[in-house]
């Protein structure tokens, strides 16, 4: 490292500890289940937030003195036992054992603290900084940074570039602490004013039900019959129930070809009077529709040209009813239908009026966006994602909701009464998410599926409604729900002392607000890449926003739609028109985004401290958006000092291994890099020191308990720290290197130390198809994962993930890799001995039965030669199989290895007995799903000694670990605030409001 690195800066903490797997256990909890999530979820809409725990974590370690006592940053990260203590109760929960009480302590979040653990912390961050230090997010989305910063009593800076995550932003960190939980309660009150003046000019088309409340309506999309020109339904479903276990219910049609019409019965499917046997064939599937008269098939551009010429309808076929005795559904009755009719005539009279005042949305979609669907199926309009009663209903509100203004003002007074109407502003967008063309019954959870249910505006072809003037649904839920949100946000514990807090809107590129060096610490969540598209879906919330807010903040509502010219997202769609092909626009868009994150690194280098941190909260296993990042970074005078990574998503638990769905958020320390250090040389020996740090880290991780995706991932971070010391990077012959070249060798090293430790021996011999086989049970641990989780393993032995596809070791689709079973790749018929040599030593068809490569490169017990040592061993448990297992399978498979020479210590028994030691609990235990999928892993393990006289890992299922059980016999570290929060845990897979 270049001489002069570091001198004026003080180790952080951050840069020499973080207890990141019990970080990891409070972020899963506190994602575990919609009743865990933490309530700035439900205040408002805004997507990929960071657990609170992980971004306390990542400020309060920024800083922090590296020497700060560990016991005491844990209790203020909220934890209510020791980190090592989480982490273990974590591991034996993963195991199946239903935990008692849980943890036996609240969630981080919902954690008091100890006001004397706060002036400690404070007392140690001033003798570091000088003064108590200001730590800044520049790019702030939904708050969860700042208001950690906050509530740990640290003067904080937010800047966010969208108004609609800006005015998330100032309800959650400014009303929070300025008004408290009374404005919940004054929002409350108004509420209820609100939602009667709308009641008695919506209640008439809104027909009341006798012993029940209306849930929600269910409208079908119709379009005209090609033949007929009747109005048919396009109905992927017809089930209005289909609970697990439980007896489904289901829409029949009833069609009057004659008349041109149809209607709906309600009918149970099974067996019993008035039930069907089977739901209904569907009417749509694919894009394409069946017509309901005629049976013919409906084209998809036939749809879409309808919906764009205004001719797509829509038709209520049932409604779901509240009842004493449990939901219920009944067919449209002839008030319903009466009530929509008087709805679309109302809203034509009020219209006109209502568009002149600005009260209704009549922007149009955006022509260029990275979804289209909406102007495709002819949605031009922000206010064509509403039916016509859904249209007039959000026109009432928002007239109504002006009118009662100036009312609330001059009771409340200016500051409070406009905190008011931002909270009511706020119940309107979330009944607009949950009540457009766009949101839908969700038939397994019986109730309505929010428009942002996705990050996208997928194109739905059955929607629902909800009443907004129904006792306790509708507009009421939507109050209670919001106003509750800030409520629990208002209570959150937080320090006694209330700090300057500053919100201000604008790009993360040009802070000019903020003098240079004036800032202590950024802690930023940067956008990923093309991750999510926030101005395209916050305009959904902007065009009703810019209504009800537009007044109060016309410095941040006053363009057509959200600014995006500065968003630092990559949007292929927005660079389409200048290029020829979508490769092209795609690869300009990445340019884009990644210029647009060194420009927002260079400013944060500009506006920090000499000595200040950069901490970077990453989620994305692309290694191309790693790369970006990186590249970045260093272009901006930084260097990385420090890589945490955090399991922030749950996992699947380990007795379930098909897929790999874990998710962690990696904290990437920075510091600026010293002036004019010059250029580093990619010799051997930064080669060498990249390798050395990335297994040091994988090797330190894995002793931390992280798992090995993270153990992967984390090791780039100090590998960047020897690339990143420098101002470039060059080979000996001058050309300049790129991020990705240190990342694989980071990636190879952890493979090659990760192999070694399941290996006796190591594997160096043992070709790299195999090498991969192995690293994705030991490093992902399920059948199933990402595209690029296989990429970066693929990369880690020298193979790319198409070479993998045609060795005939993965199956690819989409975004989905799943590695192939030795039963899967087997073939038909073994090959011939010219059909083997020809494999081993340059293929070439035979004549005679024309054997494709690719079938070639299967395997057959009976096969005279294998081409790989991952061949031979499959071939090996296929022949036990074959023999039917026990005695008989193992006096075959000895005839086998006989047969090929395979014997202990060669590479065959070493890849086999590195496979057992790397096998998940779901291949090793006999009554599951993967195991039985994977039968080689049972066969190897039952011939290991029989074979080869080597003693097979213990797969015996344990019980609970007796350090464990004395834990959970002590009570954990709480306040008394803290009793009435602890919750016993939830392992069930709640439904979880989208983000």
């Amino acid at each position: 490292m270049p001489e002069g690195m570091g001198a004026a800066q003080p180790r952080l903490l951050i840069e020499e500890w973080l207890p990141a797997a019990a970080i990891g256990v409070e972020c899963m909890r506190e994602r575990g289940s919609a009743s865990a999530l933490a309530p700035t979820t439900f205040l408002h809409v805004w997507w990929a937030r960071r657990p609170l725990a992980a971004s306390r974590a990542a400020v309060l370690a920024s800083v922090l003195p590296a020497d700060f006592p560990r016991e005491t940053f844990e209790r203020l990260l909220g934890f209510g036992r020791s980190g090592q203590e989480l982490v273990a109760i974590r591991e034996l929960m993963n195991t199946g054992v239903k935990v008692e009480g849980g943890f036996g302590a609240p969630r981080a979040f919902k954690a008091g603290l100890r006001e004397k653990d706060v002036e400690v912390a404070h007392a140690a961050a001033a003798r570091l900084w000088g003064h108590l230090p200001t730590v800044m997010d520049p790019m702030a989305g939904g708050g969860s940074i700042p208001l950690e910063s906050a509530r740990l009593g640290f003067p904080t800076l937010a800047n966010e570039y969208n108004p609609v995550a800006c005015s998330v932003l100032e309800a959650t960190l400014d009303y929070s602490f300025r008004f408290g939980p009374r404005l919940a309660e004054r929002a409350r009150h108004w509420g209820r004013v609100w939602e009667k003046r709308v009641a008695e000019r919506l209640g008439r088309l809104f027909p009341k039900e006798t012993g029940a409340t209306v849930h929600a309506y269910i409208f079908a999309r119709t379009i005209p019959c090609p033949t007929t020109k009747h109005p048919t339904p396009l109905v992927p479903d017809w089930h209005l129930l289909k609970p697990k276990g439980g007896v489904a219910v289901v829409a029949v049609p009833v069609v009057d070809k004659a008349a041109g019409t149809w209607t709906t019965e309600i009918r149970k499917v099974g067996v019993g009077p008035g039930a069907v046997a089977a739901p209904p064939p569907r009417t749509y599937s694919k894009g394409k529709g069946i017509s309901l008269f005629t049976g013919e098939s409906i084209p998809a551009d036939w749809i879409k040209a309808q919906a764009q010429q205004g001719r797509m309808g829509s038709a209520l076929y049932a409604v779901a009813l509240k009842t004493p005795q449990g939901l219920q559904f009944r067919p449209p009755l002839p008030g319903d239908l009466e009530a929509l009719e008087a709805a679309e005539a109302q809203l034509a009279q009020w219209r006109a009026d209502w568009e002149a005042r600005n009260l209704i949305p009549t922007e149009e979609y955006p022509e260029v966006s990275s979804d289209p669907r909406p102007r495709v199926y002819g949605m031009k309009r922000w206010a064509d994602m509403f039916s016509p009663r859904q249209l007039l209903g959000f026109g009432v509100l928002m007239e109504e909701l002006h009118a009662l203004r100036p009312t609330i003002l001059a009771e409340e007074g200016e500051e409070m009464g406009e905190a008011v109407v931002h909270l009511l502003a706020f119940a309107l967008d979330k009944l607009a998410n949950w009540n457009c063309i766009l949101s839908s019954w969700n038939v397994r959870a019986q109730t309505v599926r929010s428009l942002f249910d996705r990050h996208d505006f997928s194109f739905k072809v059955t929607f629902s409604e909800l009443a907004p003037v129904v006792a306790g649904g509708g507009l009421a839920w939507a109050l209670d729900n919001a106003c509750s949100a800030f409520e629990d946000i208002a209570k959150l514990p937080h320090a006694e002392a209330r700090q300057h807090m500053e919100l201000s809107q604008g790009s993360a590129a040009s802070l000019i607000h903020l003098a240079d060096h004036s800032v202590d610490a950024i802690v930023v969540d940067p956008p990923y890449s093309d991750n999510v598209q926030y101005s395209e879906l916050a305009n959904f919330f902007y065009v009703w926003l810019k209504r009800s807010q537009g007044h109060r903040r016309p410095e941040w509502f006053s363009s057509l739609l959200s600014e995006n010219t500065e968003e630092a997202v990559k949007n292929s769609a927005r660079f389409r028109a200048r290029f020829k092909t979508a490769k092209e626009a795609a690869a300009a868009a990445q340019a884009h985004y990644q210029a647009l994150m060194t420009q927002v690194f260079t400013e944060a280098r500009r506006v920090l401290r000499t000595e200040g941190v950069l901490t970077v909260m990453f989620t994305h296993k692309k290694q191309e958006a790693w790369e970006a990042l990186f590249a970045s970074l260093i272009e901006a005078g930084f260097t990385i000092s420090a890589t945490w990574p955090v399991m922030t998503e749950g996992a699947h638990s380990l007795h379930q291994a098909k897929k790999n769905a874990a998710q962690s958020t990696v904290i990437l320390v920075a510091r600026a890099r010293a002036p004019n250090i010059g250029t580093g040389y990619f010799d051997a020996k930064m080669q060498a020191d990249i390798k050395a740090a990335a297994e040091r880290t994988a090797e330190r991780l894995s002793a931390e308990g992280l798992n090995p995706v993270d153990q992967l991932v984390g090791s780039f971070g100090p590998a960047m720290a020897v690339f990143s010391a420098y101002d470039r990077v060059r080979t000996d012959t001058g050309e300049p290197v790129s991020v990705g070249a240190a990342i694989d060798i980071a990636a190879d090293a952890v493979a090659g130390w990760r192999i070694r430790q399941l290996a006796r021996g190591g594997l160096q011999d043992v070709e790299a198809e195999a090498q991969f086989a192995l690293l994705c049970w030991a490093t992902l641990r399920a059948a199933e994962f990402r595209f690029n989780e296989a990429k970066l393993l693929g990369h880690a032995v020298g193979m790319d993930v198409s070479a993998l596809e045609q060795a005939g070791l993965i199956t690819v689709k989409a975004d989905k890799v799943n590695i192939l079973s030795a039963a899967q790749r087997r073939r038909e018929a073994p090959l011939r001995e010219d059909e083997a040599q020809q494999l081993l030593f340059g293929w070439t068809p035979g004549e005679s039965r024309r054997l494709k490569k690719a079938d070639a490169l299967k395997i057959h017990p009976r096969d005279p030669a294998f081409r790989t040592h991952l061949d031979k061993a499959q071939a090996l448990a296929l022949v036990y199989a074959d023999a039917g297992g026990g005695a008989a399978g193992i006096g075959a498979a000895k005839s086998f290895a006989l047969k090929h020479g395979i014997k202990a210590g060669d590479p065959t028994v070493r890849l086999i007995e590195a496979l057992l030691n790397a096998a998940p609990p779901a291949v090793r235990r006999e009554k599951t799903a993967v195991a039985a999928q994977f039968p080689e892993f049972r066969a190897w393990h039952a011939m290991l000694q029989p074979l080869f006289g080597i003693t097979p890992p213990d797969w015996t299922e344990k019980g609970p670990d007796q350090r464990v059980l004395e834990f959970l016999s002590r009570p954990a570290a709480t306040t008394e605030e803290d009793e009435a929060e602890i919750e016993e845990e939830d392992e069930a897979e709640d439904e979880e409001e989208e983000e």
